[in-house]
């Protein structure tokens, strides 16, 4: 079929293939990578490569990317995904962080952050497994190693109690106590980066060399 026959879900426009933006939002969606930090994926605002903030702290993480940031049309599109549980926007969104985990880190295993088990409940998906197994179709090496344990929401919190990581509650698979290499924690938005950054913990206490983060949206 010619794309003029389907609207943009982005602009109402027309260009667009099923479940795709027309060329111009697809745009829009993306970081340029000289514009965001290195460590954390923030925009740069035309400060130097690492952010300020980034210059200051101590990280676990060894960088993050992101595909852009959340807001605009890519904000709406993770929205439906990961509130509305529109799972058909999962392959659109996992061909973006394909192209980001192709241009970074080709070959490395990536590694899905666990739902709490009362989302799945309540709401019957889960937005970073769906985009796992997106990925995984495009031949992504996807190893499902951690557990998340009952936790508080971490948008309930305060920023304060996210970035002490009081609602956090992962542990490694037990058939997988030892580990080693390099791996991608992939996972749907990042604020403080507390939660990337407490499954890298767990990762490199048990063997991992580098660990790095990729998301959809850089909050």
């Amino acid at each position: 079929m010619k794309n003029d026959l389907f609207l943009c879900p982005g602009c109402g426009g027309t260009g667009g293939d099923f479940m795709r933006p027309c060329p111009e939002c697809d745009k829009k969606m993306r970081y340029r990578a000289e514009d965001s930090c290195s460590l954390c994926s923030a925009d740069l605002a035309g400060s130097d490569d690492p952010c300020p903030v980034c210059r200051m702290g101590v990280h676990i993480l060894d960088g993050i990317k992101a595909v852009g940031p959340w807001s605009g049309i890519l904000r709406d599109w993770l929205s439906s995904l990961k509130y509305g549980g529109d799972s058909r926007i999962a392959a659109y969104l996992a061909d973006l962080l394909f192209l980001r985990w192709k241009e970074e880190w080709q070959g490395i295993p990536v590694v899905p952050v666990p739902p709490r088990s009362a989302r799945v409940f309540q709401t019957g998906t889960d937005p970073v497994g769906l985009l796992a197994k997106a990925m995984e179709a495009k031949r992504v090496p996807v190893n499902r190693l951690l557990v998340r344990m009952s936790g508080r929401s971490q948008k309930t919190l305060s920023r304060q109690e996210r970035l002490s990581g009081k609602a956090l509650r992962f542990r490694l698979k037990s058939r997988c106590s030892h580990i080693g290499g390099d791996y991608v924690i992939l996972d749907d938005v990042t604020t403080t980066g507390t939660t990337l950054n407490f499954c890298a913990d767990i990762l490199k206490s048990s063997g991992a060399r580098r660990v790095f983060g990729l998301v959809v949206c850089r909050d």
